[in-house]
């Protein structure tokens, strides 16, 4: 989605500032997907055409950035055109989409949606987080499954050594 900017809404807006009057963070819990494409308005309170909406199924920040992945159900099929980032009180906080323009197409067999990335420089500093849903993809932790991976194939090559000397040994003195 090079090119594309979050329009942020008047009402996702208003909702982070009284969260944050109030010592807590807004929690952006879901995404959603239509087919109509425009250019949005800070007014809007709802997707022109919203298709679904899904759970924020793993999410990344680095302060500046929220990277959001979620995990597609269903036999929908659709081109997306619009997403719509959402709160947990179903706030819509801002609106990606542009007018002709196709950001994705929705087939029933695409299950997880492709990371995109909500910039956040723009809204006052820890005023939001990010709750995954119960489908939880990890898709976080590649990283660290590659170490695991590691590890065990170095604990294997070693275990193997260890029965070719062993076998040596008990062809020599067995």
């Amino acid at each position: 989605m090079a090119g594309l900017k979050l329009q942020f809404t008047q009402a996702g807006l208003e909702q982070l500032l009284s969260a944050q009057d109030r010592g807590l963070k807004a929690e952006i819990t879901h995404m959603a997907f239509g087919d109509s494409a425009y250019a949005p308005d800070k007014s809007q309170t709802a997707l022109l055409s919203e298709k679904e909406r899904i759970e924020i199924a793993d999410y990344q920040g680095d302060g500046q950035n929220l990277r959001l992945a979620g995990k597609f159900e269903g036999e929908l099929e659709y081109a997306i055109r619009e997403i719509g980032i959402f709160l947990a009180d179903g706030t819509l906080l801002g609106v990606y989409s542009q007018a002709g323009k196709t950001l994705g197409y929705r087939t029933p067999v695409v299950k997880i949606l492709q990371w995109f990335t909500l910039n956040i420089q723009a809204l006052p500093t820890d005023s939001i987080t990010v709750v995954v849903g119960t489908e939880n993809l990890n898709l976080i932790l590649d990283e660290e499954f590659a170490q695991l991976a590691e590890v065990q194939i170095n604990t294997l090559h070693r275990q193997m050594l260890q029965e070719f000397r062993l076998a040596e040994l008990e062809q020599r003195f067995g």
